[in-house]
């Protein structure tokens, strides 16, 4: 029997106490996250910037790059699915792409969902598969394919797209390279080069999946994925220097008094404050 490690993909189950919180340290996921609140109610936060309070029987969905912070306000126990593009079927694809495509003017919005029947059945017997130590590998695949499977039976077609919008697009194999890999690259060449793609020819699906350039787009996620960092109490500014490969103190000095009009300590200050300056135009 093939048993899954924590490390890969798959669900898992946890709890937490009262007034306990737990983050990504400002450092982006790897894998698509999908967190059900079994007991209790919590206050989770995304990319620094967007927070909703989640209570017992409901849901929320956090993306692939993206950070989260969690803090328990009453003790929770939560199930939660990770999983990457590689490994969704064709029919989930065929929704993060038509359903797209087919339902407009629905405002994205991080939020939670109520866990309608029978998905509650769902979660409560794969909690007891989980407790009983049953870790296959090729059990957590089934469970998947299952879930969304159910996903699309019981909820809207606008109730989705909401949900999933951050990882739905036209070309969704596209945009997951994109968004898997838009905290390494450092250019529109290398992100060319990547997706096996000309410059022109990533510059047009660029623009037609993201509406904007490749170089544009990059820069607003590294601005936004500094002030996320920032707003961790345990990042200290030389981190961000190490994380973004600035050569000296200096020049990430002038690339924050660019882009967002301020020295660096100024920057922490605001963003600490829970007032971050916003980029500059």
């Amino acid at each position: 029997m093939n048993y899954k490690t924590d490390s890969e993909t798959g669900f898992s189950t946890g709890s937490a106490l009262r007034g306990e919180c737990f983050d990504t340290d400002g450092h982006p996921l790897d894998t698509n996250r999908l967190i059900f609140i079994l007991q209790g109610s919590a206050s989770i936060t995304r990319d620094g910037e967007e927070t909703v309070f989640v209570d017992e029987g409901q849901f929320v969905f956090i993306p692939v790059s993206s950070s989260y912070t969690c803090e328990v306000i009453r003790q929770v126990r939560y199930l939660c699915l990770s999983f990457t593009h590689d490994h969704i079927s064709f029919c989930d694809k065929y929704m993060l792409e038509n359903y797209f495509k087919e339902v407009k003017d629905v405002e994205p919005g991080f939020g939670p969902l109520a866990v309608r029947p029978p998905i509650d059945l769902f979660l409560s017997l794969l909690q007891v598969y989980l407790s009983s130590g049953v870790n296959c590998v090729h059990l957590h695949e089934i469970k998947e394919k299952e879930l969304f499977i159910l996903l699309r039976a019981v909820y809207t077609r606008e109730e989705l797209v909401r949900l999933f919008y951050p990882i739905m697009g036209y070309r969704v194999d596209f945009k997951s390279i994109v968004l898997k890999n838009k905290d390494t690259v450092t250019s529109r060449d290398e992100l060319a080069r990547l997706t096996g793609m000309s410059v022109s020819d990533l510059a047009r699906k660029f623009r037609a999946e993201f509406g904007e350039s490749p170089y544009s787009w990059l820069l607003k996620q590294k601005n936004r994925r500094i002030l996320t960092m920032l707003s961790f109490p345990t990042v200290r500014i030389k981190d961000i220097i190490n994380e973004f490969n600035f050569s000296t103190p200096a020049s990430f000095n002038r690339y924050c008094k660019v882009h967002f009009g301020c020295a660096p300590r100024e920057l922490l200050r605001y963003v600490r404050e829970n007032a971050a300056r916003p980029e500059k135009e």
